[in-house]
């Protein structure tokens, strides 16, 4: 693929990607980390505090969807490396999904009439639909990714752009619900409108991502391995696993780290007015964290640049929990520097599944793209669903009081079992976390060298 013309070809080549083109691909993450990006930081906090309904419940709501979605993301994963249309086999999936990603989105930040069990079935179901949408949209973004280009640094670069351009969607769907809490003070109203304007503007970076790219005809794609034989196949690729281990795990720790943040606020440091703001800050120092770690990758491997990452954020998350009700200027210095900790989650794990997958095509022969980002797209929606309804669990069993639903009422003083619980998700739970993903992360074989040897013999095989 030429620097001019990345659409004319679905194959990875080792050339670079115009910046024009990295801009284009990337708004198609918009599509996804908006609506991650309000579920991660709003979606139990709504469930408890605006829908008002019991944790525990709430925990399940977010909980159970996840049976359907242990079967949707491998489905539609293997699917799209089998599936022959006039649109290809990953474009199909952002065409068709982007308008039901919008509108299951809007359903779910409404407040139906319903008791306590009608609203967990109903958050429950439309979460289920949502999910679904995600998915192949998730999916079938995802699985473009490694056909853009085999350049070991420039998948860095280009995952750097990419997920520069996730935050920012993060940062700005945080800024949008900030700005109209200022206006709006009806917290039922607000998260309607949000839901509203947020769900419409996800329909449209799939088709951006349509637009510009192009896929081979089907005429030309490789017959696939058969279902069960893939799943198989995919499970056994060591690589994967160990990096699935670290998304995992780190993952899990930006979730809960995005949705204790607001409880940390109103209930440790009491000044729920601000607790936007330390969202805002978190995400904002990611954005600028993220080029020095493609920069730390590029300059010794993306093994190494997770594990240091890793090691650093666990530090200021368990500054975080240690913080006193009184020190909030310290609250914000350590929101900050854990920015430094959500860039590597997102970057370089997401750096690796590509060179996993030429790893695999060296094995069997074939590029299955959309198996690999399926599982990765379960492993992250696990990971959220995961972090919430333990979460949820947690906090019911500890005695949280819901806040009244008379407008204008103070937040309720939680017993300090509920403070506590929210210390231990702010800083020991998430350490313990991240140890685990630095293990997974020392093991991973996958380094420059090794890729490009594996780059070289694939190459002789095609010759």
């Amino acid at each position: 693929m030429s620097n001019t013309t990345p659409k004319k070809t679905a194959s990875a080549s080792v050339g670079k990607l115009t910046t024009k083109f990295k801009l284009l691909f990337s708004t198609g993450d918009l599509s996804t980390s908006i609506p991650l990006a309000i579920l991660m930081f709003f979606q139990l906090f709504f469930l408890t505090d605006v829908a008002r309904l019991r944790p525990d419940y709430a925990g399940w709501a977010v909980g159970l969807p996840r049976i359907w979605d242990a079967i949707n993301d491998p489905l539609f994963g293997l699917l799209s490396d089998r599936i022959r249309t006039r649109w290809g086999r990953r474009r199909v999936f952002l065409l068709f999904g982007a308008v039901p990603l919008g509108l299951s989105f809007i359903l779910m930040w409404l407040v139906p009439p319903f008791d306590q069990l009608g609203l967990a079935i109903y958050y429950g179901l439309t979460f289920a639909v949502f999910d679904t949408a995600f998915t192949l949209v998730h999916v079938g973004y995802n699985a473009l990714t490694p056909e853009l280009t085999s350049d070991y640094d420039e998948r860095s670069s280009l995952n750097g752009y990419r997920m520069m351009m996730s935050i920012s969607g993060t940062l700005g769907a945080i800024i949008l619900a900030t700005v109209l809490g200022w206006f709006i003070t009806d917290q039922r109203t607000l998260f309607t409108i949000l839901g509203v304007g947020l769900g419409l503007a996800s329909i449209i970076p799939p088709l951006i991502v349509f637009s510009i790219t192009h896929e081979k005809p089907s005429s030309e794609q490789p017959k696939a391995m058969p279902w069960f034989q893939a799943l198989k196949t995919t499970l056994n690729n060591k690589p994967f696993r160990l990096v699935m281990g670290l998304y995992l795990l780190s993952w899990t720790t930006a979730s809960i780290l995005a949705a204790m943040l607001v409880y940390f606020a109103n209930y440790r440091l009491r000044i729920p007015a601000q607790a936007n703001y330390f969202v805002l800050i978190a995400e904002g120092a990611a954005i600028g964290f993220i080029p020095f770690w493609v920069w730390v990758a590029q300059k010794l491997d993306k093994r190494r640049a997770f594990i240091l990452g890793t090691l650093t954020w666990i530090a200021v998350l368990l500054g975080i929990s240690a913080l006193r009700a009184d020190q909030v200027t310290l609250a914000y210095i350590l929101a900050a520097l854990s920015g430094s900790g959500i860039a590597t989650a997102y970057v370089l794990p997401w750096a690796m599944v590509p060179d996993i997958i030429e790893y695999d095509q060296l094995q069997t022969g074939e590029r299955r793209e959309g198996s690999y980002y399926s599982f990765a797209s379960f492993f992250q929606k696990l990971a959220t669903a995961a972090a919430l309804w333990g979460m949820g669990q947690a906090l019911a069993m500890s005695g949280y009081i819901t806040p009244s639903a008379t407008a204008g009422a103070a937040l309720p003083v939680q017993p300090e079992q509920v403070v506590f619980v929210i210390r231990i998700f702010s800083g020991p739970i998430p350490a313990v976390l991240l140890i685990l993903a630095v293990i997974f992360a020392w093991k991973y074989p996958i380094t420059r060298e090794s890729h490009k040897a594996v780059l070289r013999e694939l190459a002789e095989r095609e010759e």
